[in-house]
């Protein structure tokens, strides 16, 4: 389970998050159209450097940008609220394939990355995505939204007890058969409680109850 949960969430929150990483501080200024860094010469150009958004180089930019028209008719009109993991898992993969040749563009520059908060990266991406690729919006709101609610426990809170976490957890494995029928939003869920009761039950009741054969199918783990 682990593997495939985190393969999906790589492709899906890396692919733009990541794979535009080293340039997802690409993000740039709204109507940057010169590259203040590049211009001042010398040596400020290094692979270690953070530069404010409005001095990111304009190949940076520019590169981002083919990113977004890459990927941005595959993101177009796709439920981000009600898709389920496995239509998510064949995105992350059309993705990865769409915004290769970007992605190891953006690579290949040494982009510098940007200062500044995340808030104000997603800011930065999603103003380019608006003028440049606007079918590509929704994607970066929800990937905004979505890292946001993992970092606050994926909207769901652990009790603390581990009978009672296998038991919430067990209640989501009776209603759907594999982990792939599971919305973004509970597949976080789950990765809460697998969590909790990673920590909170014993090795040998950790290793009894991931063993069964219904969990096993649910977390895509057997055959």
């Amino acid at each position: 389970m682990t593997k495939r949960l985190l393969i999906v969430l790589l492709l899906v929150l890396a692919a733009a998050c990541g794979g535009a990483a080293d340039s997802t501080t690409t993000e740039a200024p709204a109507e940057t159209t010169t590259t203040a860094a590049a211009e001042e010469g010398g040596e400020d150009t290094g692979t270690n450097d953070t530069v404010a958004i409005a001095d990111m180089p304009q190949e940076c930019i520019d590169a981002f940008v083919e990113f977004l028209r890459a990927i941005e008719p595959i993101v177009e009109g796709f439920d981000f609220d009600n898709a389920s993991m496995d239509e998510f898992e064949t995105m992350g993969t059309e993705l990865e394939a769409a915004g290769a040749t970007q992605s190891a563009e953006m690579e290949s520059l040494n982009c510098p990355d940007a200062s500044g908060t995340d808030e104000e990266a997603f800011a930065a991406m999603i103003e380019i995505a608006e003028r440049e690729a606007p079918g590509a919006v929704p994607y970066f709101r929800w990937i905004e939204d979505f890292a946001g609610s993992l970092g606050e426990g994926g909207g769901v809170a652990s009790s603390g007890d581990c009978e009672t976490d296998i038991g919430a957890l067990e209640a989501v494995i009776a209603d759907n058969e594999t982990m792939g029928d599971l919305t973004m939003t509970e597949v976080a869920e789950v990765g809460t409680l697998m969590t909790a009761i990673t920590t909170e039950c014993s090795a040998e009741r950790v290793e009894e109850f991931f063993a069964q054969p219904e969990v096993e199918t649910f977390l895509g783990s057997s055959g």
